[in-house]
C-alpha cells in the first residue's frame, strides 16, 4: 500500500521514528528561518517594495537563477516572471503544484490552464477537465504505458496585451521551489505582430515545438491559438522535449530526449571530443553502458549507430589460434561466460562527472531534512556493482546552505593536441586513398578494364553513378564506417549548456534497446521533460591559460549562471550521496 505523501515529498510511515520527529522539527524551523529571512530582506532589500515593470522584459531571452530567501543578488523572483498587473491569460505545467499559492500570484478572473502529473490510485484519470466553480482548464496528460514514468516538465506561456513570455525551468510551482530552493529558468517574450506584419502561418521552429508539445498532452486549442500571434524570429533557445514512449526509427529517434540533443549538437557545433558536467537532483540506475550511449550524444553523434570495431589480421590470427587447439593440445575447459553486470563494469568511461550532494552537504544545511526534499537517489541504485562512483563530485551551492534543484548539462569542447590534429591529419589522407582504390576497382569492374585507370577516368564516371565517401568507406572492411565526419559547426562554439527538467536519469532522456517485435532499435522514454539547448560562444581570452594555481570556474566566465561551486570536488572516501529514505516523489 502506498504511504502517504506530504508536499516535500516524505511518507508518513514505514519511517525510523527519529528522523520522523527531525524531519518534523526541521519543519517548524523552516517558518522560523523563512520569517528571520523575510525580516532580514525588508531591512537590506528596501528596493524590493515591488514596483512591477512595465511591457516586455526579456526579449532577448535570458536564464537565470531563482531568488532564495535571505539571500540577495541577481536572482529572479516569481513575482518578476509573472508580472501580476498586466497578465491576460496563462498555461502552466508542473509536477507538483500548490493551487493556493498560485492563485495568490496570480490576477483574478483570468483564464488558466493547468497541466500536471496525476496518478490512477489516486482516482485520477487523463484528460481535460474544467474544475467547478474556477477558471481553471485542468489538464492529466498521456502517462507512460510501460510501467512508470512521471509528468516532470515545467514550462509557463503567459499571455499579455502585445507580447508572449515562454518560461522553462526546473521548478514546480510550489512555494518551496521559489523560496527555499535553487532553481533555473529560462525565458524570452516574444512581441505580437502589428497590423502592419502580415502574420506568417508558417511557425517558426521554436513556437512549432512547443505546439506539438502542448497537442501531444491533450490540448486543442486554448494557448495553442494564440501562438501563430507572435514573432518568434529572434528565440534564442533551442527546445529539447521528452514525452513517453517507444521511438523506433532515426527519424523519431531525432526528436525527444538524448536523439534530439545529439542533433542539435550535430547541426550546430559538433566537436571531436567534449568533457561533461551533469548536475541533477535526481539519480537513478547510471552504467557505463548509459553514460557511453549519452556521451555519444553530447558529441553530436548518432546514438542510434553502433561503431564498429575494426580487428587487424594479426588480431584475427590470435583470436584463430586461442580458439582452436592443435591436435597435440588437449582442449582447455570452456570458462564462464562474463554476467550482463561484469561486462558494463569493464566498459571505459567517458569523460563525464556528475554532480549529486553528498549526504554531509545535506545534514550543514541551512534547512536540513526540509530542504532535501527535490532530492533523490536511491540507496539500491548507489549500491549497484555497475554504478560508476567514481565519476560523482560534490554539489555545493555557491549561496552557502542552499540545496538545489537545478539540472544542468555543462559541455566544453577539448582542443585536440598537436600529436592528435597530426593523427587526425593522416588517418584523412589514408581514408582519401582507401577512397581513390576503391574508386579505381569500380570503374575496373564496370568498365573491364585494368588497374590502371587515372584520375580523369575517375572524373569521367557519370554523376548518378559515382559512389560518395560514405557509400565507399562502407563498402572497405578496412575502413572504420562510423565516428569519421567532418566537422561543420561553428568555430567561435566552444561548448554548450542544457537546463530544464531533466535530470540525468534513462527515464528522462531515454535508452536505447532493440525491440523485442521488431527487432528494431528504439528509445524509450518514460518521462515527461522539457528544457533547452545553448552553445556557449568563443571569448577573447579563451586562448589564454589560467595563472597557476588558479581556478576559474570557465562556465561562468561564459555567462552560464551555474548555481554551484565549480570546479566541483571529488567525493572524499568518506563521503556517500545523500540517499532519499524517505522521499517518495521525483521533483
Amino acid at each position: 500500500m502506498r504511504s502517504k505523501i506530504n508536499i516535500l515529498g516524505s511518507p508518513v510511515n514505514n519511517c525510523d521514528d527519529s528522523i520522523v520527529s527531525q524531519l518534523k522539527e526541521d519543519k517548524k524551523n523552516v517558518k522560523r528561518l523563512k520569517k528571520d529571512d523575510n525580516r532580514s530582506d525588508n531591512k537590506t532589500n528596501i528596493n524590493h517594495v515591488i514596483i512591477e515593470k512595465v511591457g516586455p522584459q526579456f526579449l532577448d531571452g535570458v536564464t537565470k537563477l531563482t531568488y532564495v530567501s535571505g539571500y540577495n543578488g541577481d536572482y529572479i523572483r516569481f513575482d518578476e516572471i509573472i508580472q501580476k498587473n498586466q497578465l491576460k491569460s496563462a498555461f502552466f505545467c508542473a509536477m507538483t503544484i500548490e493551487f493556493s499559492w498560485l492563485l495568490e500570484n496570480l490576477p483574478k478572473n483570468i483564464s488558466i490552464v493547468v497541466a500536471k502529473h496525476w496518478d490512477p490510485e489516486n482516482g485520477d484519470s487523463q484528460g481535460v477537465f474544467c474544475i467547478p466553480n474556477t477558471n481553471i482548464l485542468l489538464v492529466h496528460p498521456p502517462m507512460s504505458s510501460m510501467g512508470h514514468g512521471c509528468f516532470h516538465a515545467k514550462l509557463m506561456i503567459l499571455i499579455y496585451d502585445e507580447w508572449i513570455r515562454v518560461v522553462i525551468s526546473s521548478a514546480n510551482l510550489i512555494s518551496h521551489d521559489w523560496e527555499i530552493s535553487e532553481n533555473i529558468v529560462f525565458i524570452q517574450d516574444f512581441p505580437r505582430y502589428n497590423e502592419n506584419n502580415i502574420i506568417n502561418n508558417d511557425l517558426h521552429l521554436f513556437a512549432k515545438e512547443l505546439k506539438d508539445y502542448l497537442l501531444a498532452m491533450g490540448l486543442k486549442s486554448h494557448i495553442i491559438d494564440k501562438l501563430p500571434q507572435y514573432d518568434y524570429s529572434k528565440a534564442k533557445a533551442i527546445i529539447i522535449p521528452s514525452i513517453p514512449g517507444a521511438y523506433k526509427g532515426i527519424d523519431d529517434v531525432k526528436k525527444y530526449g538524448h536523439g534530439r540533443l545529439s542533433q542539435i549538437v550535430k547541426n550546430i557545433c559538433e566537436y571531436e571530443d567534449v568533457e561533461l558536467e551533469c548536475q541533477s537532483s535526481s539519480l537513478g540506475s547510471i552504467t557505463p553502458d548509459f553514460l557511453n550511449e549519452f556521451y555519444r550524444s553530447a558529441k553530436g553523434l548518432d546514438p542510434y549507430i553502433i561503431p564498429k570495431q575494426r580487428k587487424s589480421k594479426r588480431d584475427k590470427e590470435q583470436f584463430e589460434e586461442n580458439e582452436s587447439p592443435g591436435p597435440s593440445q588437449p582442449s582447455q575447459p570452456s570458462q564462464p561466460s562474463q554476467s550482463p553486470q561484469a561486462l558494463q563494469q569493464s566498459q571505459p568511461l567517458p569523460p563525464i562527472t556528475i554532480v549529486f550532494p553528498t549526504n554531509k552537504t545535506v545534514l550543514n544545511s541551512k534547512y536540513t531534512f526540509a530542504g532535501a526534499g527535490p532530492l533523490c537517489f536511491s540507496k539500491k541504485c548507489y549500491e549497484q556493482i555497475t554504478f560508476p562512483k567514481e565519476i560523482l563530485r560534490k554539489c555545493e551551492s555557491n549561496r552557502n546552505g542552499i540545496l538545489m534543484h537545478t539540472k544542468f548539462l555543462l559541455a566544453r569542447f577539448i582542443r585536440p593536441s598537436p600529436d592528435q590534429l597530426e593523427e587526425k591529419r593522416l588517418l584523412e589522407q589514408e581514408q582519401n586513398r582507401q577512397i581513390r582504390i576503391n574508386k579505381r576497382k569500380i570503374i575496373k569492374n564496370k568498365y573491364d578494364s585494368d588497374e590502371s585507370a587515372t584520375d580523369s577516368d575517375v572524373a569521367d564516371v557519370d554523376i548518378q553513378e559515382t559512389i560518395t565517401k560514405k557509400n565507399i568507406l562502407e563498402l572497405s572492411q578496412d575502413t572504420v564506417t562510423d565516428d569519421v565526419h567532418d566537422v561543420q559547426g561553428d568555430n567561435n562554439i566552444v561548448g554548450w549548456y542544457y537546463c530544464g527538467s531533466h535530470n540525468f536519469t534513462e527515464s528522462a532522456w531515454g535508452k536505447l534497446n532493440v525491440s523485442r517485435d521488431t527487432k528494431e532499435i528504439q528509445l524509450k522514454i518514460y518521462n515527461w521533460e522539457l528544457g533547452i539547448f545553448l552553445p556557449i560562444t568563443k571569448l577573447r581570452d579563451d586562448d589564454k591559460e589560467n595563472n597557476i594555481g588558479e581556478q576559474r570556474d570557465w562556465f561562468r566566465d561564459h555567462g552560464v549562471p551555474v548555481s554551484y561551486k565549480r570546479p566541483p570536488n571529488p567525493y572524499e572516501e568518506s563521503d556517500i550521496p545523500w540517499v532519499s529514505l524517505l522521499i517518495k516523489v521525483f521533483y
